[in-house]
């Protein structure tokens, strides 16, 4: 069972990827202070975040019964996905204005640098990010919950995740190449600065007006 879980992550851990490194990589590159201790803290606050998120999940779909048939509402899906994008983007515009404004100015406002701050962003976005619930993610849920009750579950899913890690082992390195080229930094801030409009507007506002317009 934990070979199982742990082939389940390395199989589909691109999924993760796919949604993690738009928004740790800028994150990250356009750090202040780009230690290898302070960014491998970022990345296992954002990490942990994230698996808290799937934890919280996990039991609330077992205690609603939506685990029953198996089967995840696409519809609730995407929404869960909207609001993954609006959160995470208000977090990173937040970082971005509050602490580095990708042109160089400093923002004097305070409350903006402390609701703004590395740690604050990386949690907060790592949560939001665990609203994206992917297939792989959602078979891991189901296989955790019902292949076997209290521990087994619980470890099937721990071990499910550690299989996506390897996917995030090049982020450890981003210190070594923004000390080396200061330039990519600064081209990191603004990246991260369209990033978050690009996830509050277009996949998350437009998004779910589009959405909501349907229905």
């Amino acid at each position: 069972m934990v070979l199982e879980a742990i082939l389940l992550g390395l199989s589909t851990g691109t999924y993760c990827a796919m949604y993690c490194v738009p928004v740790l990589a800028p994150f990250l590159a356009g750090g202040e202070n780009p230690s290898y201790k302070r960014n491998g803290g970022l990345i296992g606050a954002f990490l942990g975040a994230r698996l808290l998120t799937y934890f919280i999940f996990g039991a609330a779909f077992a205690a609603l019964g939506l685990l029953a048939n198996e089967w995840m509402d696409p519809v609730l899906a995407r929404k869960l996905s909207v609001a993954a994008y609006i959160v995470c983007g208000l977090a990173l515009l937040a970082n971005s204005l509050g602490a580095k404004f990708p042109w160089g100015c400093q923002c004097r406002a305070p409350k903006l640098k402390r609701l703004g701050s590395d740690w604050v962003t990386a949690i907060v976005s790592g949560l939001a990010v665990g609203l994206h619930v992917c297939p792989p993610l959602w078979t891991a849920i189901v296989r955790s919950v019902f292949g076997g009750n209290g521990l087994p579950g619980f470890f099937y899913f721990v071990f499910f995740y550690v299989g996506t890690l390897p996917f995030f082992a090049p982020l450890f390195g981003i210190p070594f190449v923004t000390k080396r080229l200061p330039v990519i930094r600064n081209v990191a801030r603004v990246a991260q600065f369209f990033v978050s409009l690009y996830f509050i507007f277009f996949l998350g506002v437009l998004a779910a007006t589009s959405m909501f317009a349907s229905q």
